[in-house]
């Protein structure tokens, strides 16, 4: 996600930039009580890309190939995890229309939504064209084993957004429906993938950035998980949740899951109810371990390029690698560490077995 210290006039790029109810189960109060893996988690690199690059979101494949989206350009890559191939590039938009590629979500076995994200200046007002949903239809997809395209995936638009400002994180509601996630207006939509209708879905005060914030980027990654939706809120730098109807309508009143992730942007769930949030501003990566409400950082620095600018994890797919938490990056591009470096985007995974 991107941050309202991205020095825009300097870049030379075509960029702007769940957690489950509480149970019965006893509390765990820090990563201290429970057996886990040495801090910091080792971080490992799939793919760099080239300098400068912004990798925004990704999806994995039933087949375990890794869908990445690019923010500092209108693109999709599938990333190979064992990082033998060259990325493939699956999709392109035109770049005179559209600023970068963001939230990815699978709504029917290999077939992906994406938000596309029109044009915004560096408060993140939309400044020309349409946000838009696409639907990219892998099952037509087909590669040779050294990347040679033989059969391109079938790319159409889903809708377009007129009344969205910065669309952002996405999930998949059902499979008819995806949540799309307005940062800067703070809201979500309800898109139907099949008629391109939509609507806003919820429009709750915890998806606002407040007045005199650093930034004007509210709701941004998006979950469902145990019939509630869950999100960040950049600017807060919190964890939230609602309960919602299988329509995806609001049920109650949004409460604060954990409220000390600052930047935080996207973020993911391990089956047992572990968050695992990515913190693109601050380098970092934090875990919010079920029962609790003080997520705790257990990968990257501030100081570092371990994970500059992470932004986004999934965790794999096959039984080979589904405790790996695979991750991307945009190298630092919104707030150079130390205020001077930034490094490629790539994508990494950590191990995360004793979560």
């Amino acid at each position: 996600m991107l941050f309202s210290s991205f020095n825009w006039a300097a870049t030379s790029l075509a960029v702007l930039s769940s957690l489950s109810p509480v149970t019965s189960s006893p509390a765990i109060t820090s990563l201290e009580t429970r057996k886990t893996p040495s801090l910091p988690l080792k971080v490992n690199t799939v793919w760099e890309f080239a300098f400068p690059s912004w990798c925004e979101n990704l999806a994995i494949r039933a087949n375990g190939q890794i869908l990445v989206s690019r923010l500092d350009t209108p693109e999709l890559y599938q990333v190979d995890p064992t990082g033998k191939i060259a990325p493939i590039l699956i999709a392109t938009w035109d770049a005179s229309y559209y600023m970068g590629a963001l939230g990815i979500s699978e709504t029917t076995p290999d077939v992906f939504a994406i938000n596309i994200a029109a044009p915004v200046d560096a408060n993140f007002v939309k400044t020309s064209g349409v946000p838009a949903i696409y639907k990219v239809d892998m099952n037509t997809f087909k590669a040779t084993s050294a990347g040679v395209i033989e059969k391109n995936a079938t790319v159409s638009l889903i809708a377009n957004l007129p009344i969205a400002d910065f669309i952002n994180g996405m999930t998949t509601l059902d499979e008819e429906h995806v949540l799309s996630a307005d940062v800067y207006l703070g809201r979500v939509y309800k898109v139907d993938v099949k008629t391109g209708a939509y609507s806003i879905a919820i429009n709750d005060p915890k998806m606002k950035f407040p007045a005199n914030a650093p930034t004007n980027l509210g709701v941004n990654g998006l979950k469902i998980k145990d019939s509630y939706l869950y999100w960040t809120n950049t600017a807060v730098g919190s964890l939230n949740k609602i309960q919602i109807t299988s329509a995806g309508t609001p049920v109650g009143t949004s409460s604060v899951v954990t409220a000390n992730v600052p930047r935080a942007d996207d973020f993911i769930f391990k089956s047992d109810g572990t968050a695992f949030i990515a913190q693109n501003q601050e380098d970092e990566l934090s875990v919010l371990l079920p029962g609790t409400s003080k997520a705790e950082v257990v990968a990257g620095s501030n100081t570092s390029t371990i994970l500059a600018g992470v932004t986004a994890g999934k965790f794999g797919r096959l039984a080979s690698d589904c405790e790996r938490l695979y991750l991307t990056t945009s190298g630092g591009l919104a707030a150079p560490i130390n205020g001077t470096v930034v490094v490629a985007g790539m994508v990494a995974y950590i191990d995360t077995a004793g979560f």
